[in-house]
């Protein structure tokens, strides 16, 4: 009959309270030859071992302690890394929503607005990025139309309308039900149905103080007069450079703009604008963004809707249709660099002082402190006479120098010199090849350097055809459009009265800031919620690869003299000797 197996005491290990351990019971079943008689050693291992959750050792044998807090170690080790795994994962996904909830993780996101119009109520934020548009990605078209962008507003029952973005515009108006197409004329959206509103109302300086006070302030050609047989109602006139004319009358409704900002009850006008020609925009009016009581970001301030009476412009390279309006101080983290500050001059226009004009290395005559408006609402550039010729000597001069090729034309249509070459294509990365550069200064020392995109447009008719955007004033101010706006970052920062400045990429900013896909707000709780789904799973299955196979040493036994052992013996960590 087999002898039987001897055992070893070993030391109990002390188990931290409250743990949990398993416990491995060794059945031993002694085969016939198991035991060499000679000299006692076990030659085949015949023992199974069974978990089970024994508090205590069994007579045949108990678990080592010591492994089974190494496994419980272990679990807790993979589960622990299994979470931080998870807490990452989220942490990186969360750091994508920005405070002003645009996603910042390539995650289009936007919060919807929550309040009802003129409760005032507060919704998530007080500042807000907006994407706006063009008619046409060409600075001039086929059409006549310039490359003003258009600020979408919402009225009473979900109207929307198009509005010109103009900094060189005190005021804003569009067409409302009643008015005469001869006047308010044809635009991309039906007149402003006001029956709709609850809240809509015709200034009266014969009944209100307010009204009266507000319509003397106003920084436009205006008077007190009737209409269908109601006096006291503030009309008003406006001109521009261009010749066209607006006019009407000034109204009070709640607006809304943008996705997360509350809406304001806000006075404009019910007018229209008509071309010199007798013609109508596409857009449906104007948005008033210069200065004074009735500017558009004057109003929004006043009323809390944004944090500050700061708005930002971004305009985009040539070839889009597309640009940003920031409202409110819009913190766009290191996705912009710092800019510099110029102060507004004047009262009247927002306007700058520049120090110089550079094309390449040469200073262009006459370019020294000059006054500069900034307009939004003007395409091209207007120079004085003495800037302006010495600009287009230096150019032509520059450029036919070192490509003989390129020659200089002169539009029939629109009398404008434009570039084009017979031997080269002249496509855009051409251009901002053999074109200099223009540098532009303004005081005290900004210095802004931009590609020749900046004061070339490509020809609405003619490819790979370039003409300068820039004409001649009989002023001795510059006004600066769209043309040599582009690309830069512009903040108007009306409470401090000064301008920032920045060349920035502006369409990186949009698409990240102000997306202008829908926008769905469970889009980012799915994404998170996908993530951490995956996590999990993948967390889990290594856990499970992990402690089934990863974790378990293998066990090893020796047999010792009968003699010298006592009568129970405890498995565990028994070293190979």
């Amino acid at each position: 009959m087999p002898s039987r197996i001897p055992y070893v005491p070993l030391p109990r290990l002390h188990r931290p309270r409250g743990t949990r351990t398993f416990s491995y019971h060794l059945d031993c079943v002694s085969a016939a030859g198991a035991i060499n008689s000679k000299t006692g050693h076990l030659l085949k291992n015949e023992c199974q071992v069974s978990r089970r959750n024994f508090p205590r050792p069994s007579r045949c044998g108990h678990s080592s302690t010591r492994a089974a807090m190494v496994v419980s170690q272990r679990t807790r080790r993979a589960w622990s890394a299994t979470t931080t795994i998870v807490l990452v994962l989220v942490s990186f996904v969360a750091s994508g929503a920005r405070a002003h909830g645009k996603g910042s993780f390539a995650i289009a996101v936007k919060k919807q607005a929550r309040a009802v119009p003129g409760t005032g109520r507060r919704l998530l934020s007080k500042a807000d990025a907006i994407p706006i548009h063009a008619y046409g990605d060409r600075l001039g078209n086929g059409y006549g139309q310039g490359h003003e962008f258009s600020l979408t507003i919402t009225l009473a029952g979900g109207q929307e309308f198009d509005l010109i973005m103009d900094t060189g515009s005190p005021i804003t108006y569009l067409p409302c039900l009643g008015c005469s197409p001869e006047l308010c004329g044809y635009h991309e959206h039906q007149y402003y149905d006001w029956r709709m509103s609850t809240d809509f109302r015709v200034l009266n300086a014969s009944t209100s103080a307010a009204d009266a006070a507000f319509c003397d302030a106003m920084p436009v050609v205006h008077e007190v007069g009737e209409v269908s047989n109601v006096s006291g109602v503030c009309f008003f006139e406006i001109g521009y450079l261009d010749g066209s004319e607006g006019g009407g009358y000034m109204v009070e409704d709640v607006v809304t703009v943008g996705d997360e900002l509350s809406p304001a009850k806000m006075t404009f006008g019910c007018g229209g604008i008509k071309e010199a020609d007798g013609s109508f925009d596409r857009q449906d009016g104007m948005a008033g963004f210069s200065r004074g009581n009735t500017a558009f970001h004057t109003q929004l301030a006043k009323a809390g809707v944004i944090d500050a009476h700061v708005f930002g412009f971004c305009s985009e390279g040539s070839g889009t249709d597309t640009a940003m309006l920031s409202l409110g101080r819009y913190n766009f983290g290191h996705n912009l660099a710092p800019l510099s500050y110029t102060r507004i001059l004047g009262d009247d226009d927002l306007a700058v002082r520049t120090m110089s004009w550079k094309l390449g290395d040469t200073t262009i005559a006459g370019s020294s402190n000059v006054v500069t408006v900034l307009d939004s609402g003007t395409t091209l550039v207007y120079l004085p006479s003495v800037m302006f010729q010495d600009f287009m000597t230096q150019l032509t001069a520059q450029v036919t120098a070192n490509h003989s090729e390129v020659e200089v034309v002169v539009d029939e249509d629109t009398q404008e010199r434009c570039f084009i070459s017979e031997t080269t294509v002249l496509t855009a990365s051409v251009v901002r090849e053999w074109f200099p550069k223009l540098t532009i200064t303004y005081d005290p020392d900004i210095k802004l350097t931009l590609p020749a995109e900046n004061y070339l447009y490509s020809h609405p008719v003619i490819p790979h055809t370039y003409c300068v955007g820039i004409e001649e004033s009989e002023d001795e101010t510059i006004l600066l459009g769209q043309q040599t706006l582009r690309n830069t970052f512009v903040e108007y920062d009306l409470e401090n009265d000064r301008v920032g400045l920045v060349v920035a990429q502006c369409e990186n900013l949009r698409k990240k800031f102000a997306p202008d896909t829908p926008h769905n707000r469970w889009r980012f709780v799915a994404i998170v919620f996908i993530l951490m789904f995956t996590a999990c799973v993948i967390g889990g299955v290594s856990l499970f690869l992990y402690v089934k196979f990863g974790s378990r040493k293998p066990f090893k036994y020796q047999v010792f003299d009968v003699d010298l052992l006592d009568a129970e013996i405890e498995m565990g960590d028994v070293t190979n000797t």
